[in-house]
């Protein structure tokens, strides 16, 4: 497995879509959230379009080797450098909301793990152990002491009014709220992306993948990129591997679309609606649920590759891309 760290400028906007359930074709409540890290599903639509772009001849190929399990990717979250060491953040599993604590509320909040708690197979008593675990976010985020050992802050969101352009045909303006993401750095660390796939890509292809990653990182991520949003300035490609004593249970770094029998009484997630986009007057994508990262099962799960519109076709990437969960992460009991 591999890992690219994409980086970017102090300062940048990033605006990820989330959604919110059937949007109008005035999409009013389409742009009044974000979220807060970019999903597999967006950021395979991005490589793809980036791939259509450099080698047209070759983008229908890439997606039917997809299809068949030779490439899938992760959703986009945060790497932090602190100190001349990088630290990688993972969705917190769904098994560790069951974890018997005193303050659930607490733990709930808590959103992401390090990479160093993950493969320790550190528990949630532990991570409020100010000698252990340093919690950054505004609590939603924790590291090993040994890690990050000063509580800081990765990230900020804005919401600020704005007004479309008029409409030639109405002469209405049209108000409405944007909330964009901002990455933080500070004197002793820097935030950036970073994404995890599993290649296995026929050899023919494997030179338009390393440029369809390169024009992805020219293009940039997310939306409103005409305004300046999501622009990257290199991406750094490094070799990634959770060594920790595994258990029987895996815990998904992607969205999945999966197939009703992929899931199994000892499966734990939670559902995210999907698509829901507007064509044109009276039609909308469909929307599907998908499960979110950080979902927790006992068998290796596929997924699928959804297809939204055959006309234009458009497709919704579930394919899942999974890491072995601490044997600590699992009551004995499932």
């Amino acid at each position: 497995m591999q890992a690219y760290i994409l980086r970017s400028n102090s300062g940048t906007r990033f605006r990820f879509g989330e959604a919110l359930g059937a949007y109008t074709e005035e999409q009013s409540n389409s742009q009044k959230t974000t979220s807060e890290f970019l999903h597999s599903d967006t950021l395979w639509s991005a490589l793809v379009n980036a791939w259509a772009f450099c080698h047209p001849d070759t983008v229908e190929e890439f997606i039917s080797e997809c299809k068949n399990g030779k490439f899938t990717l992760s959703s986009a979250f945060y790497c932090v450098d602190y100190k001349g060491k990088s630290v990688f953040f993972l969705p917190k599993p769904a098994s560790l909301n069951l974890f018997k604590f005193e303050e659930p509320k607490k733990l709930k909040k808590i959103k992401f793990i390090s990479k160093g708690i993950w493969e320790n197979g550190l528990l949630p008593d532990k991570w409020f152990n100010a000698d252990e675990c340093t919690f950054l976010q505004n609590d939603s985020i924790v590291a090993l002491k040994s890690e990050i050992d000063t509580s800081i802050k990765i990230f900020t969101t804005e919401t600020n009014p704005k007004v479309r352009a008029r409409d030639i045909n109405d002469r209405e303006d049209r108000f409405f709220y944007q909330t964009d993401l901002f990455l933080l750095n500070g004197d002793n660390f820097n935030v950036s992306w970073y994404f995890l796939i599993e290649n296995n890509l026929s050899d023919n292809l494997q030179n338009d993948f390393k440029n369809a990653v390169q024009t992805l990182v020219n293009f940039g991520i997310g939306g409103e990129r005409t305004s300046g949003c999501g622009s990257l300035t290199e991406c750094v490609l490094t070799d990634f591997a959770i060594r920790t004593k595994t258990s029987n249970f895996y815990s998904n770094l992607s969205l999945i679309a999966p197939d009703e029998k992929e899931l199994t009484g000892n499966s734990f997630y939670q559902i995210i609606k999907r698509g829901g986009r507007f064509l044109e007057k009276g039609k909308c994508l469909p929307m599907i649920q998908m499960l979110l990262e950080g979902a927790v099962f006992d068998t290796k799960i596929k997924g699928r590759i959804v297809t939204l519109n055959e006309n234009p076709p458009i497709l919704r990437f579930g394919l899942n891309l999974s890491i072995p969960l601490h044997e600590n992460f699992i009551d004995n009991e499932l």
